[in-house]
């Protein structure tokens, strides 16, 4: 009986996450990447013409989108193309800002202080997001309003710097930036912090 369980486990995991290959849906064990920094494969799994600047995590729609380390508000973003309605945070001390796209709605102001892990919005499906619940993740070395795609310059990997996602007992290094992950863990990472 015991095998049969694992088999429907495993049966139910492969329906609800799509394969592995380059560009597609990847389960790190904590959250859902649709789209990598660099990558040419969109969140909707169709080929994009230009390198992506930023990560794309997938998610519910309405979803919590978590400030990914301390910030301020510096800037509320509405598109109707591109990043969508959005939020950019910027942590001055380390001279680098976030951005976090494809909202269904923002729940912060600009000039509001944020610390890591809290919500500043809902996934959704606006601006570009092609019907894909997501959020778009960047990290810039300037001032930003999200990159459109080709357009890597100002900014960096946020994978590069990621400690996953947030865990509200952990203390984070304030020496230097480390974000987390802008979506919550999913019910199988979640063992790993009991």
């Amino acid at each position: 009986m015991r095998g049969v369980g694992l088999r429907l486990v495993l049966a139910l995991v492969a329906v609800v996450l799509p394969p592995l290959a380059s560009g597609m849906a990847q389960a790190p064990g904590e959250a859902v990447i649709l789209s990598t920094y660099g990558s040419k494969m969109g969140a909707n799994h169709q080929p994009r013409l230009q390198r992506h600047a930023g990560v794309d995590f997938g998610g519910q729609r309405g979803a919590p989108v978590l400030a990914a380390a301390d910030g301020v508000v510096n800037r509320l973003l509405d598109y109707d193309f591109g990043c969508g309605r959005g939020v950019v945070l910027a942590h001055l001390a380390f001279k680098r800002y976030t951005v976090y796209c494809h909202m269904q709605q923002a729940l912060v102001r600009v000039g509001e202080g944020i610390v890591r892990g809290q919500t500043i919005g809902l996934i959704g499906t606006s601006g570009s997001a092609f019907g894909v619940p997501h959020v778009h993740f960047e990290l810039c070395t300037s001032a930003c309003a999200s990159h459109a795609d080709g357009d890597l310059g100002g900014t960096r990997d946020p994978l590069s710097v990621a400690d996953g996602c947030f865990d509200p007992r952990k203390a984070y290094p304030s020496d230097r930036l480390v974000l987390t992950f802008p979506v919550q863990c999913l019910w199988w990472a979640w063992e790993k912090y009991r």
